[in-house]
């Protein structure tokens, strides 16, 4: 047998490369199976779906569209990203096992194929950033002039899914209109009249621009405890929520941005090894088929 081949042949170097390979498919066949099941979860939870209509601005005479809204988009995108990463685990597992060549060229090739596309897709979204507010802003503030019809309060009320959503956004985040509560100004659909006390005068602003003091979430909230917050849509507004929900969810954000660098650069380094692991599996001259 010559020297480097057979049971005894692969140096302990080359059999530690082999079980790293191993280890960082487990992590990327484990990851893509998680994200499979937040993808699935996303898709069929309604609640998601009808905070999904807030954020689909395809609309014609104040009717959404039928189609898939941005949340939809982004569970089929979780989907297919978690599909992916599945296969390529079961593909770099199988090469680090059964030593198939083809196998760590395919898995050496499609980890080259997702470090350019993550570079790339980091130097679109840097380059886009900019732009993204200057884009979307515009078109909430279109939603909520030509859709938001006010919350359920009264019987029978369905202000549909677009307002439900807005209300929703706003009574967990604590924010109000898209930029500011000025947003609310040119609401042309919105009928303002206070059905809980006529005396008073008509909303100004949502009653969920407005703190309310109860627990559980939105929906969960009896629509009577709604009634503590009139005063403040109507003429006692110094308590209005002052911050819009677009700035409200960047910030939020903002407080994760670390964590998820740190998270990016982690996730490139592995990708990074796996691909020159794959690589130096495939040049080693030794017997792929025996340790």
């Amino acid at each position: 047998m010559a020297k480097g081949e057979g049971s005894g042949g692969m140096s302990l170097g080359m059999k530690f490369i082999r079980l790293l390979i191993f280890l960082f498919n487990i992590v990327f066949f484990l990851i893509g199976v998680a994200l499979l099941a937040i993808g699935i979860y996303v898709m069929v939870d309604p609640k998601l779906q009808t905070v999904g209509h807030t954020f689909n601005f395809d609309y014609t005479n104040d009717r959404i569209q039928q189609g898939l809204s941005y949340i939809q988009i982004f569970a089929v995108t979780l989907i297919v990203i978690g599909s992916f990463l599945v296969l390529v685990g079961f593909l770099g597992c199988c090469g680090a096992i059964k030593s198939f060549k083809f196998m760590h060229v395919l898995y050496a090739t499609i980890i080259g194929i997702i470090i350019v596309a993550e570079i790339g897709i980091t130097i679109y979204f840097v380059s886009f950033q900019s732009k993204f507010k200057e884009q979307l802003i515009p078109k909430l503030q279109l939603l909520i002039n030509n859709t938001y019809a006010g919350p359920p309060i009264t019987p029978g009320s369905n202000p549909g899914a677009v307002s439900l959503s807005w209300d929703l956004i706003q009574y967990n985040m604590k924010c109000c209109g898209a930029v500011s509560k000025t947003d609310f100004n040119s609401a042309t659909v919105w009928n303002r009249t206070n059905p809980y006390n006529s005396s008073l005068p008509q909303f100004t602003y949502p009653l969920t621009c407005c703190p309310i003091v109860a627990q559980g979430s939105w929906n969960e909230l009896p629509l009577d405890q709604l009634r503590q917050a009139e005063r403040c849509a109507t003429y006692d507004q110094g308590s209005v929520y002052t911050q819009g929900c677009y700035d409200k969810l960047m910030t939020l954000i903002a407080t994760y941005k670390n964590s998820v660098i740190i998270g990016a650069v982690v996730i490139l380094v592995v990708e990074l090894l796996a691909f020159i692991f794959a690589i130096s599996l495939y040049r080693r001259k030794a017997d792929y088929n025996t340790l």
